[in-house]
C-alpha cells in the first residue's frame, strides 16, 4: 500500500446509488474525489485501432472502472473531515 488513494467501489445494486451521483454530491460540498481507473487504458484514442481496445474483451475491468471512486486521503485530513465525507456519501 502506498496510502495515496482511498478507492471505494459503489455497487448500485447494494448501495442504491452509482459512483457518478456520489461524486457529484461530494463536489457540491467541495470534497474532491476522482474517478479511478477511468477511462480504461484500452479506451484511450491512441489505442483505438488495436484489437485489445475492444472494451467487451475486458468486461471486469470496465465494470470496476465504472464504479470506483477515490476519496480524499492525506496527512492533514482530520477526523471531522472524514465524518463530513462519510455523511455526504451516506445521504
Amino acid at each position: 500500500s502506498n496510502y495515496a488513494y482511498f478507492p471505494v467501489f459503489f455497487d448500485e445494486a447494494v448501495f442504491g446509488e452509482d459512483r457518478d451521483s456520489v461524486m457529484a454530491r461530494l463536489a457540491e460540498n467541495e470534497v474532491c474525489a476522482r474517478k479511478y481507473f477511468y477511462p480504461l487504458v484500452n479506451e484511450y484514442t491512441c489505442y483505438k485501432d488495436l484489437e485489445t481496445a475492444d472494451v467487451s474483451k475486458t468486461p471486469v475491468a470496465k465494470h470496476i472502472a465504472d464504479r470506483v471512486l477515490t476519496l480524499p486521503l492525506y496527512a492533514d485530513l482530520t477526523a471531522e473531515d472524514i465524518d463530513k465525507i462519510c455523511d455526504i456519501i451516506l445521504k
